[in-house]
């Protein structure tokens, strides 16, 4: 009898046993987290190209955001199971033998943006440094000389995340960056005069004013896409006085630069949140109409109007 009380008392110690470790090795930490297994890369020039990818960092799909995007991918159609920095390669070339890098953004090549969608899988520790470094490469290799700036989870505003969902807007900070890059202005020789952020037609926006080096800017950025949307500079006479126009207000919004434009690019009907379905509209959100030098900003309409970039 002894002997078979052991025997039940040691199953049930080794079941304990086995049912800790598998709790501590597989589940999730908490009761319907689960892992992601994959994740979402987006390439803009001005052709938008989403790129998804698994664990692994294998690329299982392409898709085009804008019609430019949609002309690159029907062009590329071996991209399946690919590395996601070798089809990041190829892709720059195809954009360039498409004719998107001949026009430039105020004088200087456009930038290339490099978005990590927000709760993406990272194959890597490195990863999105790793894309940018192969894209990079790609740049040299062609003689190019676009900026590159990348978008991952710390340059979302977090003010903006609602209701749950993660916020859909970049941070100030990083629409500044996105600015000085296109513009080639190191960052200590910039002075940000004025910075807000507004819906211009349902197009969320940043709108800076900067100058540096003797010369005035006014750039507009995408807020969630990070493009440079419009672009202007001014030279100043020895007094601050603008005197010369530099390349004029362009607006890079509304236009597809690419061949066979159609002149009909919107970002109000693209949904560039997580598992994007096309079906969002942010010009039907109201995130509310935040000016960052007025002293009483609001992020939301229900903010209590605290929250001040202004320096």
């Amino acid at each position: 009898m002894k002997s078979r009380r052991k025997f039940f008392a040691a199953v049930s110690s080794l079941a304990i046993a086995l049912t800790v470790l598998l709790t501590g090795c597989g589940a999730p930490a908490q009761e319907g987290t689960a892992l992601k297994e994959t994740g979402i890369l987006t390439l803009s020039v001005n052709p938008e190209i989403q790129i998804e990818y698994n664990r692994d960092g294998k690329v299982t799909a392409l898709t085009g955001r804008n019609d430019d995007g949609k002309g690159i991918v029907e062009v590329y159609p071996d991209y399946i199971g690919k590395n996601c920095e070798d089809v990041l390669q190829d892709l720059i070339v195809e954009i360039n033998e498409a004719g998107y890098f001949v026009d430039d953004i105020d004088g200087n090549k456009k930038n290339i943006v490099l978005q990590l969608e927000p709760g993406s899988v990272l194959p890597s520790d490195n990863f999105l440094a790793d894309m940018s470094a192969s894209t990079q490469e790609a740049v040299k290799r062609l003689s190019l000389s676009s900026g590159i700036v990348t978008i991952d989870d710390d340059d979302y505003d977090p003010a903006y995340a609602k209701d749950g969902k993660l916020s859909p807007y970049i941070t100030l900070e990083k629409a500044q960056e996105i600015a000085l890059t296109q513009a080639n202005i190191d960052v200590v020789d910039a002075v940000f005069d004025d910075k807000e952020f507004d819906h211009d037609d349902g197009t969320p926006i940043f709108e800076l004013e900067f100058t540096a080096n003797g010369n005035e800017y006014e750039y507009d950025i995408h807020a969630v896409t990070g493009k440079v949307v419009r672009a202007e500079h001014k030279i100043l006479d020895t007094q601050g006085i603008p005197q010369i126009a530099g390349s004029g207000v362009t607006d890079y919004d509304d236009t597809d630069y690419g061949p066979n434009s159609d002149g009909v690019t919107d970002y109000d009907d693209t949904d560039y949140g997580l598992n994007s379905d096309g079906m969002t509209d942010y010009n039907d959100t109201n995130y509310g109409d935040t000016n960052y030098d007025d002293g009483g900003s609001d992020y939301s309409d229900d903010d209590d109007g605290g929250s001040d970039y202004d320096d």
